[in-house]
């Protein structure tokens, strides 16, 4: 004799049934299936979320609302029911609930793009331009590549339209921001001057392909064309490099003293989370096979670090180091441990340099940029541009040191350093000024 059938097998059977209608077209009979449904289960979400799109389509915010509220006492915590009610009541014209509605979604679901795009549209339509760019820049985030956010073949077709709208109004607010920071050096210098500078910007918001003359050049964060392609640079092209190396000795005093300190505050130079770690920098994520110690970083002195070397802070003090704020200068010691392998990669941009004051080098290592493999010598720098593909290696049985210090490229001019300050301080601005937590 068979099973009796369960009530939980009759509502699966009938949800299969109601599903297959609705992939055909068939809403109306879908409709009355789902109802069916809702009889014997009031919680079923499938159910309830299509009855409630049922309804915003034929305009009866009332039903679709009261399924919605249905379908949130059965999860609560369900980041999408909480953005269709939010839909709902936007549809009904109460921009207030459906606002906090999308605001709850985002909560309990951070990388719900969708509710970041929605949430984006309603404080637009409501006139709250800056909350908007800021709603539509964390969808933006949430995707794997930004341009994802416009590539029709990966956003639903449903939301292209407000994608591509969500990526221009991010475009344009952030060039209304580079514009500003840049108008007062137009006024001082005239915009030919700044000609570069201004390529740069339109690189950096998609509204001009880069072309790289050199295939092994290709910075990772931008870009100044019509700068010479150049890995190395001659020592006589920075004039302050004689004054360092006067004082590599006592430097590399600094630096012994820390390297036989236990307690020295060498830290693992790659450092990134989980989600954010590639497969390039797998093999030495938080590990002291490369260590740093920063004495100037992102533009802030490390007040404790420069006490410890008072003489390697006192020369930095007086190079004419870049000055950009949350950017540069940028002054530590590397290390590399014997057998590591730098893997090869792109710096940030072409328009500063990478200095190296080489203070421990044994035999076995090197550093490749572009094309090109050099050794180190120890207190003679070592000048290059790290935006071209660059690797560094210590096959030695000993540890590898040398100072770090970034420069201005000597082929961009006095008005392009103060662009090219004002562009990266004006990026920086964009989410200070723009972005904030939902």
């Amino acid at each position: 004799m068979g099973q009796v059938p369960t009530g939980a097998w009759q509502v699966e059977t009938l949800a299969q049934s109601a599903r297959l209608l609705a992939e055909r077209g068939e809403s109306t009979q879908a409709e009355a299936v789902y109802r069916e449904i809702l009889a014997a289960a009031p919680h079923h979400l499938p159910a309830l979320n299509f009855l409630a799109t049922q309804a915003i389509r034929r305009g009866d915010h009332a039903e679709a609302i009261a399924h919605l509220e249905q379908a949130l006492r059965a999860a609560p915590d369900r980041a999408v029911s909480h953005q269709n009610l939010a839909m709902a009541h936007k549809a009904a014209g109460d921009h207030e609930r459906a606002l906090a509605g999308l605001g709850r979604a985002a909560e309990l679901d951070p990388a719900l793009r969708t509710a970041h795009l929605h949430m984006g549209a309603l404080l637009e339509e409501m006139g709250r331009k800056d909350e908007a760019v800021a709603a539509y820049w964390r969808a933006w985030l949430q995707f794997p590549a930004p341009e994802l956010l416009t590539n029709p073949s990966i956003a639903p077709p449903h939301l292209w339209t407000l994608c591509l709208h969500a990526a221009e109004r991010v475009r344009t607010a952030q060039h209304e921001l580079i514009e500003q920071a840049l108008e007062p050096l137009y006024a001082r210098h005239g915009r030919g001057a700044l000609a570069r500078v201004d390529a740069s910007a339109r690189i950096y918001l998609g509204l001009q392909s880069p072309v790289h003359p050199h295939p092994l050049q290709k910075p990772s964060f931008l870009y100044l064309p019509g700068v010479p392609p150049r890995p190395f640079f001659d020592h006589n092209e920075l004039g302050w490099l004689d004054a360092l190396e006067q004082v590599a000795g006592e430097i590399r005093s600094e630096l012994q003293a820390l390297l036989e300190d236990s307690d020295a505050a060498l830290a693992p130079y790659v450092q990134l989370t989980e989600d954010a770690v590639t497969a390039v920098w797998q093999g030495l994520n938080h590990s002291k096979q490369w260590s740093s110690f920063h004495l100037l970083r992102g533009g802030v002195i490390n007040t404790d670090n420069c006490s410890r070397c008072p003489a390697t802070a006192r020369i930095l003090s007086i190079l004419p180091l870049p000055e950009v704020p949350g950017h540069a200068p940028e002054a530590f010691y590397s290390v590399l441990q014997p057998g590591t392998h730098i893997p090869p990669h792109h710096g940030v941009g072409n328009y500063k340099l990478v200095v190296h004051l080489p203070l421990v080098v044994p035999d076995g290592c090197a550093l490749r940029v572009g094309d090109e493999t050099r050794g180190w010598r120890e207190g003679e720098c070592l000048v290059f541009d790290d935006s071209f593909e660059h690797e560094a290696w210590n096959r030695s049985g000993s540890t590898r040191a040398v100072l770090i210090i970034d420069a201005w490229n000597p082929l961009i001019t006095e008005a392009e350093r103060e662009g090219m300050t004002a562009l990266l301080a004006a990026i920086a601005s964009f989410r200070k000024r723009l972005i904030a937590p939902p």
